[in-house]
């Protein structure tokens, strides 16, 4: 089984504030940066989203389509998947998130090292930039930890388990065949209309447009911790919870976001 990456971390309160992330690469640099809402909404969500994903995404998000492929999900690393994928990116998309790197130019390449071993690169001789698998987990990992998108990682070693995850994978498609364009899709829509109802929210409607990512979905977290401190609240002081038996860590709103 594949080894996992180790976990990154980033400047939250950069993110927060919408400073842009630059990482250094062997050749060149890649910058990402946080879209407005308004960015999404003028450019439709479903384009965005999609594009994003394959940013985002991971080996168990596409184990039905490499199992299709005769790989193995398990055995294969979130930047193998990416460097199959990536042409699906839409440019106007990315140029949200990355300004003008164009991935249409970038090509997978396998660079020698001077040890003797190999490495998987997409290169952009164009604008010379070049990702490998270290540029790439960073670029993962802060689109995951700016849209709070983190898809389960379901590895296994055991081919019965396989053959279980991949006969329920199945099952969805026929499903999703079946409905076709009846299908639900994901919106911001809803979490929007919640906010803006939301009496602790700060925003208007048309203010919204220019929040970044970050901080919308910062405040997605934060009013459901509020909401949640305030019932634990009122019920220990109705005397309905006993306070030994909550840290009181659950009761302050004003606590680390996971």
């Amino acid at each position: 089984m594949r080894p996992k990456y180790p976990k990154l971390t980033f400047d939250r309160l950069k993110m927060y504030f919408g400073e842009p992330l630059t990482k250094s690469c062997t050749h060149g640099e890649v910058t990402v940066q946080s879209p407005t809402i308004g960015d999404i909404i003028k450019l439709g969500e479903e384009k965005f989203f999609s594009t994003l994903n394959l940013f985002v995404c991971n080996t168990t998000s596409y184990r039905l389509f490499l199992w299709d492929r005769k790989i193995d999900w398990n055995e294969t690393t979130d930047f193998e998947l990416f460097c199959m994928i990536y042409g699906n990116i839409d440019p106007d998309a990315s140029k949200l998130l990355f300004g003008d790197l164009d991935f249409s130019l970038f090509q997978v390449k396998i660079r020698n090292l001077d040890d003797g071993s190999k490495k998987l690169v997409l290169a952009n001789p164009d604008q010379n930039v070049e990702i490998d698998e270290d540029v790439y987990q960073t670029i993962h990992q802060y689109l995951q930890c700016m849209f709070n998108m983190h898809p389960e990682d379901l590895l296994t070693t055991e081919t019965r388990m396989k053959k279980w995850w991949i006969a329920k994978d199945e099952r969805e498609r026929a499903r999703k065949e079946k409905k076709q364009d009846n299908e639900e899709k994901f919106s911001l829509q809803p979490v929007i209309s919640a906010l803006v109802n939301h009496p602790g929210f700060k925003y208007k409607l048309q203010e919204l447009r220019e929040v970044t990512v970050a901080e919308f979905y910062d405040s997605v977290k934060r009013l459901q911790i509020y909401e949640q401190s305030t019932a634990l609240l009122k019920g220990m002081y109705s005397g309905m919870i006993s306070s030994k038996d909550i840290e009181p860590e659950s009761y302050n709103f004003m606590r680390e976001l996971n």
